[in-house]
């Protein structure tokens, strides 16, 4: 009689709500565990102070896949992730190990439980040309020639709105209708377990963390990054690019804020918390599309999570092999 296969667990939710930390406990329990990082700016080198990236004695103690991966200046798609994630899914697996997936950005984890559509490489000399453009010019080209995708894709992102025109140029297809080439069926091996707190608890958090991450030397690690890696994508990332703009003495238009570094906290915590506004919707979008999501509040809802993580991570089918992007 063949074992029915239990979900490859994915711990997920907002920014701030204690993923890394509850992984990190429930590997301490169970030996078997290994974590696999679905955080797309700890696979970044030199990204530590502002990321939350565990400790190098948590990373020693507990086995962890795709952190510190590439340098900040590389690019590393979704479809990268989802090949590197198979990997290490085979990898543990093969060893008589648990994975555990854990983090929350979102295009990582469409990538994971959807699989990818065929997307060509970058072309250098069409992306150059389009590098040069102003982000207002991007984003009105992108409208003209896939509204859906403008929409989508901040007037501000200029790597997703630059990589959106690049293969409408390079396929003649937009990326909405590449989009529709992937699955719409999820992965039945995963399972999201969406961990959330209330909004006076997740903002007391997000405060702390922002005043101990500024009482560290991250706006040292800010300055070296940008001078060894100028221009690199992840330091347009929440908290980072506030640090930025801070640092070149940058105010946000149309609002006052305090002077120093505690208006510098401010601007992140409010930068946080509409990363998590967006997070949110982006979970409730795919719990309803992914069998067997289920939200958890933290800490209320710990013991029903850890049950439901002993009951259903007891066994790992084969992963399926991972699709090309």
């Amino acid at each position: 009689m063949m074992i029915q296969p239990s979900p490859i667990g994915i711990l997920t939710g907002p920014t701030a709500t204690g993923k890394s930390s509850l992984a990190l406990d429930w590997a301490r329990e169970h030996k078997n565990i290994e974590i696999v990082n679905a955080d797309s700016l700890l696979v970044y080198r030199h990204f530590n102070l502002g990321t939350a990236k565990p400790l190098p004695k948590e990373l020693q103690e507990v086995p962890h896949h795709l952190i510190d991966i590439c340098n900040p200046n590389e690019v590393f798609t979704a479809g990268e992730f989802c090949r590197a994630a198979e990997k290490a899914i085979t990898d543990i697996t093969s060893r008589g190990k648990t994975p555990l997936i854990v983090g929350g950005t979102g295009f990582y984890l469409q990538a994971l439980l959807f699989g990818t559509w065929d997307a060509p490489a970058a072309d250098p000399e069409l992306r150059q040309e389009l590098e040069k453009l102003e982000l207002a010019t991007l984003h009105s080209r992108l409208a003209e020639k896939d509204s859906k995708s403008a929409q989508r894709i901040g007037k501000a992102d200029r790597y997703r709105l630059v990589r959106a025109l690049e293969l409408i140029e390079l396929t003649g297809q937009t990326p909405s209708q590449l989009q529709t080439e992937k699955k719409s069926e999820p992965d039945p091996r995963f399972r999201l377990w969406i961990l959330d707190r209330d909004d006076a608890d997740l903002h007391q958090r997000i405060q702390s963390r922002t005043a101990s991450m500024l009482q560290s030397p991250w706006l040292e690690e800010v300055k070296w990054i940008r001078a060894k890696f100028p221009d690199c994508r992840p330091l347009q990332s929440v908290g980072y690019a506030q640090v930025l703009q801070y640092l070149d003495g940058e105010k946000p238009a149309g609002r006052k804020i305090r002077p120093g570094l505690l208006g510098l906290q401010d601007e992140i915590e409010l930068a946080t918390r509409q990363l998590v506004k967006k997070q949110r919707t982006w979970f409730k979008n795919q719990s309803k599309k992914v069998p067997g999501s289920q939200w958890f509040q933290l800490e209320k809802d710990r013991t029903l999570l850890e049950k439901t993580f002993k009951k259903e991570m007891q066994w790992n089918p084969s992963p399926r092999p991972p699709e090309e992007s």
